[in-house]
């Protein structure tokens, strides 16, 4: 089999209600020159059945050593796994937009210098449908302009880079639901990240909320902004980005015992217009309505 442009590389736990719309995502892209690598992390459900049913020759099952090693761990091996000049980031419960790919060549054949790019993502409510945007940044210095203090300005699983670039510059497996802002500080002096302002990605972030998961990110987040600003600011300033993540928590919690945290949640997204909603579920119409060729 010749060498694809892209890969894409879907990690899944446990997905089966989700990934079969996520293949079908990239089965309705307009640029078709991929290959999209699926890694199983131990799921128990029928995920890894759904995974294998496809047929495509340019879907590659890894062989599953029904272990959970968690996130990191399968976008590392992926890495390695990957044929394409480029590779893809993609999670199994998200969807993309038919014009990602095609997008994101442009923008890297417009702008050499660049070596990662993501893009704006819609946020899906519980049905699934258009309910906010997440416009991120659209330059380096922006992305990174409040590391610190209010994160890095990209949509991890938006994000594309040559295969090369992920292999040069790997997830640290011991870092658990930080692996990708830790790596974002480890590698932003070296490298020039970019994003496409354009919606080009959908995220069920609203259901994969949980407060555990969420208080537990914190605390490793603290952790890794001490580390990485200790090394460029004084340690007064260090602490004080480290000190915010701990009254982050300690403010979530008092605003979800008012019962007000899907407010909160939702503070850093924007409301779509009215022509934005309609123009976004006519795509989601199109990607759900898909065909995927299925083994018989």
């Amino acid at each position: 089999m010749s060498s694809p442009l892209i890969s894409v590389g879907i990690p899944f736990y446990n997905s089966q209600g989700v990934l079969l719309n996520s293949i079908k995502s990239i089965f309705a892209q307009t640029f078709q020159d991929w290959e999209l690598i699926l890694v199983d992390d131990g799921s128990t459900d029928k995920s890894l059945d759904i995974a294998y049913s496809i047929n495509d020759p340019r879907i590659r099952v890894l062989p599953s050593d029904g272990k959970n090693r968690r996130l990191a761990f399968r976008l590392n091996q992926i890495a390695q796994a990957s044929r394409g000049t480029y590779l893809a980031r993609m999670d199994a419960d998200d969807l993309c937009h038919p014009e990602r790919f095609a997008k994101q060549l442009d923008f890297f054949k417009a702008h050499p210098e660049v070596d990662i790019v993501g893009s704006s993502s819609c946020i899906l409510d519980a049905r699934g449908r258009p309910s906010k945007k997440l416009i991120v940044a659209k330059t380096h210095e922006d992305i990174f302009e409040n590391k610190f203090k209010k994160g890095v300005s990209v949509v991890h699983p938006s994000l594309m880079a040559k295969t090369e670039w992920w292999r040069r510059w790997p997830y640290d497996t011991n870092k658990l639901r930080t692996q990708d802002y830790e790596l974002w500080l480890r590698s932003c002096e070296d490298n020039i990240f970019a994003n496409i302002t354009a919606i080009l990605y959908f995220t069920n972030e609203f259901l994969s909320f949980a407060i555990r998961k969420y208080i537990y990110s914190k605390f490793l987040t603290a952790k890794i902004i001490w580390k990485y600003a200790s090394q460029e600011v004084n340690r007064f300033q260090a602490a004080y980005f480290t000190g915010k993540q701990y009254f982050d928590i300690a403010g979530y919690l008092w605003v979800r015992g008012l019962g007000m945290h899907s407010k909160l949640i939702s503070r850093r997204y924007r409301s779509l217009s009215s022509q934005e909603y309609s123009d976004l579920s006519a795509t989601l119409d199109v990607i759900k309505n898909t065909k995927v060729p299925i083994f018989f």
